[in-house]
């Protein structure tokens, strides 16, 4: 097909943009020796038979829309708009694809490539996607280099060079973090449900503490992923106080790439999830959906910030994903009773139990109701605000609540890496206040963490603890134990009690107490032995944590066997760890042939 030059008008423009909206209202594009219109691509050649210039249709209408590029993978795609069945259609293909052998694939989307013009086409649509709009995007979020500077990835890169031009890509990354709504609305809500309440006021510092964790995270090392586990009664208002925390900086949901996500997914999945995340608060919604027994690797995992290393099927060493930001979890049940009792995990979790995070039911629905509608616009003006402000005084205000905190919390040996952690989230409120004049109290936030703290503390003193689940396992199991002067030959032997003045000396065979201290979720036996013994209540000889004791008489060798598990030695004596239980500590025991056991009145 074949028209005349002379049917082109004044309509055709040499603007590079092509738009669906200007082709459907008749404007031309002119790219090299090519027109397009609503009509179809033209070419301009002149005709073999007469020789004189003219236009020939090679195809419906299809061009660039614009080239992507992504910032993480560096890989490029090229929006292709075409019209087929009189509507136009856009797939992303990659560069590879603009070669006549590959282009001819597209027609199994409709794409209108005659066989004869395939090369023709190539050309054209080489030359137009050079001088298509280019368009940056990103998966990772938070602080990343760029140009050798740290810039904030939120739903556009926020950094001092204007210059720089990039977009979140919520469509095929993790996160919606496009600002929606009204700033003023979000911070009219702040003000009329969120002040005054502490409990409210501390978890709206935690959102905004991930964009300092993320940051502070590429200078110190011991500056790792915040774990806050709300716990408690679905009243509570827990997961409220959650959504209104990430509210901060994206969508407070769990559809739509929300920044709720579920504990149900694999731990893979999770991980997986926040590869790339340096600053971008997340919710963990409802522990008691996690299928996982023990939940103790993946919070040491979640923590550290960073994947194990794993090898591919080429057996290469898998490129590790990474991040550090703060993570919101929520669930009926301490996130505790799924882990290990390592002091560790306590100190990498803090968890806040049965508060009352809303004030009421209708407290949390006004809360919810201006959140889903109005969120994004507070991150994106604190991460400008710390970026204006100048990054170092991130540091600078930090070590200013490092100070407060450890003048504050109660003495204890964590107090100085409890402090370094808490300090961030009250260093978020200050910056906060600053951006937004959000009035938060900081005082009452410091208050509010000192309080929870005071219950935290006992979490930690492992060898304490350990302690009291011992003697209430060892009353539980009593029946395991022979005891001195009673006749009585237990059918799984443990141990042998000795009556003493004031006090019990509990003697287990040493596998059995080993076995037994990891049945009960403490993974290092040998820590929580050496607490014991500091604190006096581990019986010793000499340095050694163990005694020799003589648990079996001569005509109970055969029991002595069984109980071992293995021909006993030649000596009467065999190796045990001996506890001195106070008397009152044992007064449970239900055995009434305990010597100088008194039945409770009832």
């Amino acid at each position: 097909m074949k028209t005349s030059t002379n049917d082109h008008n004044a309509r055709t423009s040499n603007r590079t943009q092509i738009t669906i909206e200007q082709l459907k209202q008749g404007t031309k594009f002119s790219i090299e020796n090519f027109v397009l219109n609503n009509e179809g691509l033209f070419l301009n050649k002149k005709d073999k038979e007469t020789g004189e210039k003219a236009i020939f249709k090679v195809c419906e209408p299809l061009f660039i829309l614009q080239t992507v590029q992504n910032l993480d993978t560096k890989d490029v795609h090229l929006d292709l708009c075409y019209k087929f069945k009189g509507k136009f259609v856009q797939i992303p293909i990659g560069m590879g694809q603009l070669i006549p052998n590959e282009l001819l694939k597209l027609m199994a989307k409709g794409v209108d490539i005659p066989h004869e013009q395939v090369k023709v086409v190539a050309t054209y649509l080489r030359e137009q996607q050079k001088k298509s709009p280019h368009k940056v995007i990103y998966h990772q979020v938070g602080w990343h280099k760029e140009e050798s500077n740290l810039v904030f990835r939120h739903h556009e890169l926020i950094a001092l060079d204007s210059n720089l031009k990039a977009n979140n890509d919520h469509e095929n990354g993790s996160y919606y973090l496009k600002p929606t709504g009204d700033l003023e609305k979000w911070k009219k809500m702040i003000q009329d449900e969120v002040l005054g309440q502490a409990s409210l006021e501390t978890i709206l510092a935690v959102g905004f503490s991930s964009a300092l964790v993320g940051y502070l995270s590429h200078y110190f090392d011991d500056v790792d992923t915040m774990i806050f586990h709300l716990a408690g009664k679905t009243t509570q208002g827990k997961t409220t106080a959650g959504l209104l925390a990430v509210s901060v900086f994206g969508l407070p949901s769990s559809k739509k790439k929300g920044l709720m996500k579920n504990w149900n997914g694999t731990k893979n999945a999770i991980l997986n999830m926040l590869g790339g995340n340096l600053g971008i608060p997340i919710v963990l919604d409802e522990l008691s959906m996690t299928e996982s027994k023990s939940l103790t690797d993946s919070i040491y995992v979640l923590a550290s910030g960073q994947e194990k290393a794993r090898l591919t099927d080429t057996i290469q060493l898998r490129k590790q994903g990474r991040w550090s930001l703060t993570i919101i979890s929520t669930g009926e049940l301490s996130i505790f009773e799924k882990t290990n009792q390592n002091a560790g995990l306590t100190i990498r979790t803090f968890e806040h139990a049965n508060v009352q995070w809303t004030k009421s039911a209708q407290n949390a629905d006004r809360i919810r109701g201006v959140i889903q509608h109005n969120y994004g616009h507070a991150g994106e003006t604190f991460a400008r605000f710390l970026v204006d402000a100048g990054l170092e005084t991130i540091e600078q205000t930090w070590l200013k609540w490092q100070q407060r905190c450890e003048e504050s919390f109660q003495d204890s040996v964590f107090r100085t890496r409890i402090s370094k952690k808490y300090a961030i989230v009250l260093a978020a409120a200050d910056f906060a206040n600053q951006a937004m004049d959000l009035s938060l109290d900081t005082e009452a936030i410091l208050q509010f963490l000192v309080e929870q703290e005071e219950g935290m503390n006992s979490k930690r003193e492992t060898g304490k603890n350990a302690w009291d689940l011992f003697i209430a396992h060892i009353i539980e199991h009593q029946s395991n134990f022979k005891i001195e002067g009673v006749q009585f030959h237990p059918h799984i032997f443990w141990g042998k009690i000795f009556p003493k003045e004031g006090y019990m000396e509990v003697a287990f065979l040493k596998h059995v107490l080993i076995k037994q201290l990891k049945e009960l979720q403490f993974d290092n036996p040998k820590a929580v032995l050496t607490d014991w013994k500091d604190d006096g209540l581990l019986l010793t000889e000499s340095d050694r944590p163990t005694k020799r004791t003589k648990l079996f008489n001569e005509e109970e060798q055969q029991q002595r066997q069984q109980a071992l598990g293995k021909n006993p030695p030649r000596k009467v004596e065999d190796t045990t760890y001996n506890l001195k239980v106070p008397n009152e500590m044992l007064k449970d025991l239900l055995r009434q042939d305990f010597p100088g056991h008194r039945p409770h009145s009832k």
